[in-house]
Order: C-alpha cells, then sequence, then structure tokens
C-alpha cells in the first residue's frame, strides 16, 4: 500500500476567479462612483422640478454634461474595466485577437458598386435612359 503525501493540484497555479460584487461595490472608489451617481441623479430629478428660466444656465449645461459621466452604463463600464482585466487574468475570459471581416464573394453582375454590372451601377435615374 503506499501513502501519498500531497495530491497535485492543477489549479494551484491559477488565481480564484473575480467576483462581479469585489469589482462593482467593494473598492473605495467603486462607493464614491455610486454614491456621487445617486446624489446626481436625485438632484437632477431635484432640477427638473425647478422651472428652467430659474435655474441658472452654467448649472444647468453642466448638469447636462454630467449626463455622461454618471450615465449607468457608463458607472458599469468604467468598474467593469478592473473586473474584466480580472477575469482575462485568472483564464476565465480569453480575448481573441481582431481579424478583419472577409468581404463574402458577390456576383459582379449583381453588384450595384461595380462597374461591370452594366447599367445596376448608374443609379442615378437621371443617368439611365430610355
Amino acid at each position: 500500500m503506499q501513502i501519498v503525501d500531497h495530491v497535485e493540484q492543477t489549479d494551484a497555479a491559477r488565481p480564484p476567479s473575480p467576483r462581479a460584487a469585489d469589482w462593482f461595490w467593494r473598492p473605495w472608489y467603486a462607493k464614491l462612483y455610486w454614491a456621487t451617481a445617486l446624489l446626481y441623479w436625485i438632484g437632477l430629478e431635484f432640477m427638473i422640478a425647478i422651472p428652467y428660466d430659474r435655474i441658472n444656465t452654467s448649472v444647468a449645461n453642466t448638469m447636462v454634461l454630467l449626463i455622461f459621466i454618471f450615465d449607468p452604463i457608463t458607472v458599469v463600464a468604467v468598474l467593469g474595466y478592473g473586473f474584466l482585466k480580472a477575469k482575462v487574468a485568472c483564464g476565465d475570459w480569453v480575448i481573441v485577437p481582431w481579424s478583419a471581416p472577409q468581404r463574402p464573394l458577390v456576383d459582379p453582375t449583381s453588384d450595384p458598386f461595380d462597374v461591370r454590372s452594366g447599367d445596376l451601377h448608374l443609379r442615378h435615374i437621371g443617368v439611365v435612359q430610355d
């Protein structure tokens, strides 16, 4: 009978798979970002209730420009960048290189952009004469 003192682990070299909550909620900058986004959207709701002629124009313009910074999609994209890097680093996701799409083979007689297609490439009505 053979006693084994150690067990080989193939996953020992790989870091553990990151959780989304560790990147979207736990860091201080994520909490700050979510808190300022919440305050922005609450402040925007109050600004909508105020008539536009009573609001300072520069404040209103700034609030409109901040929509792009505190948009929920932007918040997820900014905070998700680190999560994406961690997922790739641990090997869960693989980034494949981009390749140029191949142009499908088109019959030259039916391609409106090919001169060999006859009058089909002359799309302007004034060009095609009866």
